[in-house]
């Protein structure tokens, strides 16, 4: 009966933060879990019951042991859509890894622009929220200096690129 008030208290608690949530937030219940860091990558693992049932209201879905699912709220006027911009390995070789964190669904456009500003490698896609991760071949490229440019919502974001 305990557990069963509480989860109740849990789940009322969780429909009232979505409403008014401003950042990507994570719930996990769970008997323990952690989480760490490789590198790039962010690792989060918990360890649940072996048999809870899950419980479910109206939207709302709580699991014991798994991630709950991120709620991206609606990015406000003039707000950031990405952050975490990244490339590695820098300088490369073969290839490039450009990550980055998007807060909202959007077109991004991928350019790889050369010292003089000749378009040397383009790529558009359309990508939803959270953690993007594009392999980019630069063997094609001559070594030098370059720069990538993210266009995401009117926003220019850019990183020098070394390839050798």
């Amino acid at each position: 009966m305990k557990k069963i008030f509480i989860l109740l208290i849990l789940l009322t608690a969780a429909g009232h933060a979505a409403d008014a949530q401003l950042v990507l937030v994570r719930q996990v219940a769970a008997s323990t879990g952690g989480s760490g860091h490789a590198g790039p990558l962010t690792i989060d693992y918990t360890v649940g019951e072996p048999v809870v049932e899950s419980l479910a209201a109206g939207g709302l879905l709580l699991t014991q042991g798994f991630q709950q699912p991120e709620i991206v709220p609606a990015l406000p006027p003039g707000g950031t859509p990405l952050f975490d911009f990244l490339l590695y390995p820098n300088p490369a070789v073969t290839t490039v890894k450009v990550a980055f964190n998007l807060v909202t669904d959007a077109s991004v456009v991928l350019l790889i622009v050369n010292t003089t500003g000749q378009l040397m490698y383009q790529n558009v896609q359309y990508y939803g929220a959270g953690k993007i991760l594009i392999s980019t071949p630069v063997d094609r490229l001559a070594a030098g200096i370059y720069t990538v440019v993210l266009k995401v919502q009117g926003q220019v974001y850019t990183e020098k690129l070394i390839v050798q």
